[in-house]
């Protein structure tokens, strides 16, 4: 397969590694430790409207708006609560907790690195040394701190991100965007770079769609 691929791209959340628990459970994790008690189920209904909400007004964590990623996620969090607690939201209070989270988010502290990846990247560096390397992911600038916090810097020569690129996948922008950084191998054709991840429409199909070659990781247990 890897005959003629001169660069792979790696989605990272999902594939490279995952979160320890679900970030709306460390949302109420944290507001219960400033004495805010909150129901899970409800939270996260209202952490994914909101969601949808501040991607369709501020797309790409506010890169096309022009309002930073730290105000599009403070503003979420804010938000979500708001939602939530209703005559009970204190905004003061509420901002000091998505601060909090923020930050926590940008430490190494929720995230895991799974062992099969390190695995695989070690073997394309060791056994494919002309191959460049690279990531594509759904997330804001945080993980260019992220990724190296974790060890994983050495793996990529590259990391693209939605709000680098003002795109995310399955849009073909952030693909022609990471094509674009890969400096070592020159001009590469489509047909000679590969997107690795784990979500059927955002990797595999955003891959094909613009022409790369794509690889399912089967996180899901999907067959």
């Amino acid at each position: 397969m890897l005959q003629n691929v001169r660069l792979i791209t790696f989605d990272i959340v999902g594939t490279i590694l995952r979160f320890r628990e679900p970030p709306v459970a460390k949302y109420v994790e944290i507001a219960s430790e400033h004495g805010i008690k909150t129901d899970f189920t409800l939270l996260q209904k209202s952490f994914y409207r909101n969601w949808k909400l501040m991607d369709e007004k501020h797309p790409h964590f506010g890169s096309t708006t022009k309002i930073s990623s730290m105000n599009w996620w403070i503003t979420l969090v804010q938000e979500t609560f708001k939602d939530v607690l209703q005559e009970k939201y204190n905004e003061k209070e509420i901002r000091l907790l998505a601060n909090k989270l923020y930050g926590y988010y940008h430490s190494p502290k929720p995230y895991i690195v799974l062992e099969d990846s390190i695995k695989a990247l070690n073997q394309l560096k060791s056994d494919h040394k002309y191959i460049e390397i690279g990531a594509i992911s759904n997330f804001d600038n945080r993980l260019h701190d992220v990724v190296p916090s974790l060890g994983l810097k050495q793996y990529f020569d590259f990391i693209v991100t939605s709000e680098d690129a003002k795109s995310s996948k399955p849009e073909a922008a952030i693909f022609d965007y990471a094509a674009a950084r890969c400096t070592k191998s020159g001009q590469l054709l489509a047909s000679e770079i590969l997107h690795v991840g784990d979500d059927m429409d955002k990797d595999y199909f955003g891959a094909r769609n613009v022409g790369w070659h794509g690889l399912l990781v089967d996180r899901h247990g999907g067959g």
